[in-house]
Formats: structure tokens, C-alpha cells, sequence
């Protein structure tokens, strides 16, 4: 019986699992030519789009979805499926997942207001949305922790753990890139695709500066001049990010530049003239027209040298099925495959692959931090950065409850003033209904009796 079931299993699972990636089984076409580099296999491979073309997909199976992968930036458009018009990259998504089950149908078309370029456009059918597919959202209105992070993949190293660590506390996490990496669009695939490994599902906001090697502040300051942009052009930047998620908790680079990379040096040396800045109503006011000031309560800088805190991401996270925050973050840097040749990746994972956890990083530990600026007081358990601070999301719920209290009291008083009001207005008529309601109490009680 037991190996009939099992048989039964066996038959039975390739049934079960249905295929829900139907990019092989569609046909596309660029007005009316073939367009077989949209569904390569390779986002890397780029394919240009005048505005006004047309792109048809059809399916031999109904398509539930499209998830499209443009190079540099998305541009606007619509898909015409069922002869319903649905906008697309209105957000500029590098990634951007269409939902069409509402709509699903065998073929469909896709237009864009201008020239844009597209690596790869998959196509979903029915079930469950495959796991390599990203659903990005637009970035956080307000973010618990705000990550500064220098570079495309600086996110899964010296701030490892971070993000996997917050995201499973339920933290409103945000990540702003000081530099961006225009000239090598893979790096910015690399960078939404590790995002997303370590759960964040926020986009990123992608930076103003170039990405250029130094070893020092003039050295990068001089990188920027090259660049046509200023230090106060590069304030501006982070004020204004700082303004907009109005974050708890600020995350920035070692002063030094850990390996003394010019950028991650002046990443933090503005860091630290933006949050006083940011609550300064003079300064920048474009950005605080749009979204006022803000004092952030607490600032952390990698490794710096006073009110340290060591942070543990060698704990299991249900929210990971048990993986820890380390685990997670390598899983994040394998996702930048033009970086794997470099030193990074044997000081994430040891030499020989021999590192199992995060304290054994010794060299600019990611466990590592200090406390630069507090509003919220000196922290006590020097291991969490949230210490002292109330999520977002908490707040509301505190908000609700206290509305909910408040709005039972004003009922229970409301109760109690009517059944005074009440008594006063109707007490002369007390008496004789008093007495009317026990005579025919009574009249009943005779009439019983006579029965």
C-alpha cells in the first residue's frame, strides 16, 4: 500500500506543479518582426525600441502577467490586452511586473511614449507568481531605518545583515544610493536583484554621483568637480532624502572609508552636515517646501569609535525560514556577478568558503557600529539599533488604540449624561406612571385569581 501511494505521489507531482513561466511557448514581434532577443535568457542583452512601435506577445496560454527588465530607465507606456489600456512605467522601475490576470488573454500589445531599451520581458501564466520575478513598490513614505549605502553592493557587505535584520522586525526599511552606476547598467540589476534576496521590496532611490575610485576626501571631492557637481549639490541630495522618509534610525559608512574608498568617505562626511542641515528650515528650501524638516532621533556610523553597539546576525529568522541575517546578506552579494572576482568576496565568505558566520568577519566588522547622534537617549543593550524606538507602524497602532479609548469614553459620558438628562426632564411624569403601571399589576394579579 505504501509504495502505491508513493507511486501515486510520484505521477501525481509533475501535475501538481504547473508551469507558470510560459515565456517559451509565446511568440513576440516588433512590428511584425520577430523578436526573439526579448526572450533570450539574458537581461544583459539589450534591444532598442523606437517610440510608437508596437510589441505583440501572444500565448498559446493565457497570460497572467509580464515581467519587463529595461537597461538604464523605463519609460511610459501602455499594454492593450482585452481592449483595455493599462499604464506602465510610471514609477521607472528597472524591474517592472504587469498584473493582467484581471484581463488575461492569449495576446496583447505594448506600446511606449519614447525610445526605450528592453533586456527582457517573461511571461506569466496562471499560479503562483515564480520566484524570480520582483514585485517592486514605490519607496517608503516614512522608512524606521534609512541605509546610506556608497556603492551597488555595499549594502551586502559592510552593512551585511542590516537589511535582512530590520525587515524581519517588520522595520520600514529604505536604502539610498550615493552613487549610481550608469555606465554599467548590469551593476543596477545586480543591485534590485541582491535588494530583493535580502526582502527588501521598497526601491531604492539611486544617487547623483558617479561612480569614481579614490582613496580620500579631496581625491573624491576632485571626482565630483569631474562630474559637474558640487558638495552642496550632493547635501542637497541627502537632505532632501532625510526631509522625505523622515527615518528613525540614519545608517552611514565608516568615517575612514573602511578600505579608505574616497567615496564612502564623502558619503559620510556629508551624512554628517546633512542630519543637522535637514532640520534647518533655511537650508535647501526646495526640499523643505515638499517636506519640512526633520531631526533624526538616532545616527549610526559603521564602525566608529564611541557608544559602540555590536550587532548579532548570527541568529536563525523565522521570517527567513530560519537563515540568519549573515546567510541571507551572502545570498544578497551572489547576486552581484560582476563582483565576485574581487577581494569582497573572500572577506564575506572566507578564503575556502570556510565562514559560517559573521563574527567570523575580523576586518571591518559588519557587527560593528557607534552611535554618533542620539535624540533618543544613550543605548543600554548595545545590540540593537532600534533601542529606544518605536516603529512607525507601532505608532499608528498606539494612535488607533488611544482613539478607540478615547471614543468609548466620550460614549460612556454621553450614556451617563443622557440617563440624567432624562430623569430630570421626564421626573414629574415619574410618579404617575409609577403608580399607573403597578395598578395594572395588580388588576392582573385579581384577575388571575378569579380565573
Amino acid at each position: 500500500m505504501k509504495k502505491f501511494v508513493l507511486i501515486f505521489m510520484l505521477v501525481l507531482m509533475p501535475l501538481m506543479v504547473s508551469a507558470k513561466d510560459i515565456t517559451d511557448v509565446s511568440t513576440y514581434k516588433i512590428n511584425d518582426t520577430i523578436a526573439s532577443k526579448l526572450k533570450d535568457n539574458n537581461e544583459n542583452s539589450y534591444l532598442s525600441i523606437s517610440k510608437g512601435s508596437t510589441i505583440s506577445i501572444t500565448s498559446e496560454e493565457d497570460i497572467y502577467g509580464i515581467y519587463i527588465i529595461y537597461e538604464l530607465s523605463s519609460q511610459t507606456g501602455n499594454i492593450n490586452i482585452n481592449n483595455k489600456n493599462i499604464n506602465i512605467g510610471v514609477n521607472n522601475f528597472l524591474h517592472e511586473y504587469i498584473d493582467l490576470k484581471e484581463n488575461k488573454s492569449k495576446e496583447l500589445t505594448i506600446t511606449y511614449d519614447n525610445d526605450v531599451k528592453i533586456g527582457e520581458i517573461y511571461v506569466i501564466g496562471e499560479g503562483e507568481i515564480p520566484e524570480y520575478v520582483e514585485i517592486w513598490k514605490t519607496p517608503c513614505e516614512k522608512a524606521d531605518v534609512l541605509l546610506f549605502s556608497t556603492h551597488s553592493d555595499d549594502e551586502q557587505l559592510f552593512f551585511l545583515g542590516l537589511l535582512p535584520t530590520y525587515v524581519a522586525r517588520g522595520a520600514y526599511t529604505q536604502v539610498v544610493y550615493f552613487t549610481n552606476h550608469f555606465d554599467n547598467p548590469k551593476r543596477l540589476h545586480e543591485q534590485l536583484h541582491g535588494l530583493y534576496t535580502v526582502g527588501i521590496r521598497n526601491y531604492p532611490i539611486i544617487g547623483i554621483v558617479p561612480d569614481a575610485y579614490s582613496e580620500s576626501l579631496n581625491g573624491a571631492l576632485n571626482n565630483l568637480k569631474k562630474a559637474n557637481l558640487t558638495e552642496e549639490d550632493a547635501l542637497n541630495f541627502e537632505v532632501e532624502n532625510i526631509r522625505r522618509f523622515k527615518p528613525q534610525v540614519v545608517v552611514g559608512h565608516d568615517e575612514k572609508g573602511e578600505y579608505s574608498h574616497g567615496q564612502h568617505i564623502l558619503n559620510t562626511y556629508i551624512l554628517e552636515q546633512a542630519i543637522e542641515k535637514a532640520n534647518d528650515s533655511a537650508f535647501h528650501p526646495e526640499s523643505y517646501n515638499k517636506y519640512g524638516n526633520w531631526n533624526v532621533p538616532k545616527t549610526y556610523l559603521h564602525l566608529y569609535k564611541e557608544n559602540q553597539i555590536t550587532m548579532n546576525y548570527d541568529i536563525p529568522l523565522d521570517y527567513f525560514n530560519g537563515k540568519t541575517a549573515y546567510e541571507v546578506s551572502k545570498e544578497g552579494y551572489s547576486k552581484h556577478n560582476s563582483q565576485q572576482w574581487t577581494w569582497f568576496t573572500g572577506w564575506i565568505n572566507g578564503k575556502n568558503n570556510e565562514y559560517t558566520k559573521a563574527t567570523d568577519i575580523k576586518t571591518y566588522s559588519p557587527l560593528e557600529f557607534g552611535l554618533y547622534r542620539s535624540l533618543a537617549g544613550e543605548d543600554v543593550n548595545k545590540n540593537d539599533m532600534l533601542e529606544n524606538i518605536t516603529l512607525y507602524k507601532d505608532q499608528v497602532k498606539e494612535e488607533e488604540n488611544k482613539d478607540k479609548n478615547t471614543i468609548n469614553k466620550k460614549e460612556d459620558k454621553t450614556n451617563k449624561k443622557d440617563i440624567k438628562y432624562y430623569i430630570e426632564k421626564y421626573k414629574d411624569y415619574l410618579l404617575p406612571v409609577g403608580l399607573i403601571l403597578i395598578s395594572i399589576i395588580l388588576l392582573l394579579i385579581i384577575l388571575r385569581r378569579k380565573k
